[in-house]
């Protein structure tokens, strides 16, 4: 009979040893019951969809239950709620301020210009009083020795009183004064030969002037003003009147025209 060879020798060693590990565990083990896994449960709150879900609880030490405390259960602690952001108040829209308008420069006013005057109408401007020297313009030209002829003396005979004393005789009698006149001051003068001057005058009997002269209808003309004077003065210096025969007195009213006098230069 051959001999085993030394691999089934090993497989009978090997299996024996297995059976013999087996049985040492049941003859030690089976007296006493296995130990309770302890299980720690541990309340979590969920505060997030998003947090992941604890795991499961790590397995139980073999340690006997009697020394474990069991740990306090885990209050679950609500997280506070989130603060709200305050809304910020919205300020109200200023008002625009319209800008104030530049102002415009003012131009300055056209000069207006005035009408031209009539030639005739405007007198020229009023020189100062001392501008114009009646005297001395009077001074310059020698007086004409009146003409004492224009009507007849009073010895001459005459057709009547009343013919001696008329309107015509009366007007010849005031002729005396335009010798005596120096209106040539006035003659080159705007309007100087288109006056006409009347005095209020009384006579008497023997031509003499009783009362005025009064000048009738005064104007402020510069040029009247300066015919009237040297008429005032020629009519008080042919005083006394050459008067006709039967001359009674009287007041009278005689016109003076430059004009006249002016041609008689």
């Amino acid at each position: 009979m051959d001999r085993p060879g030394s691999a089934l020798i090993g497989s009978v060693v090997v299996h024996a040893a297995v059976i013999g590990a087996v049985v040492l565990a049941l003859m030690f083990g089976a007296g006493a019951p296995p130990p309770r896994p302890i299980v720690n449960a541990v309340p979590v709150s969920i505060l997030s969809e998003d947090i992941v879900m604890a795991g499961p609880a790590d397995a139980p030490s073999e340690a006997p239950a009697n020394d474990v405390a069991a740990a306090p259960p885990v209050e679950a602690v609500e997280p506070p709620p989130p603060t709200p952001t305050p809304v910020p108040t919205p300020r109200p829209p200023e008002k625009a301020v319209a800008p104030r308008p530049t102002p415009r420069p003012t131009p300055p006013p056209r000069p207006s210009t005035p009408p031209p005057a009539k030639k005739r109408d405007t007198p020229p401007p009023r020189p100062r009083e001392d501008s114009l020297d009646l005297g001395a313009l009077a001074a310059d030209r020698p007086n004409r020795s009146p003409n004492r002829g224009t009507i007849p003396p009073s010895g001459q005979q005459a057709a009547g009183t009343a013919g001696q004393t008329s309107g015509p005789v009366i007007s010849s009698m005031f002729e005396q004064v335009y010798p005596n006149w120096n209106v040539f001051v006035v003659c080159d003068m705007e309007g100087g030969d288109d006056l006409r001057i009347q005095f209020d005058v009384t006579l008497s009997q023997d031509g003499r002037i009783t009362d005025g002269p009064t000048l009738v209808g005064a104007r402020g003309n510069q040029v009247y003003q300066a015919a009237t004077a040297e008429a005032l003065r020629a009519l008080r210096a042919t005083a006394p009147f050459d008067v006709p025969r039967g001359f009674t007195g009287g007041r009278y009213r005689p016109t003076f025209l430059t004009a006249r006098a002016c041609r008689g230069r």
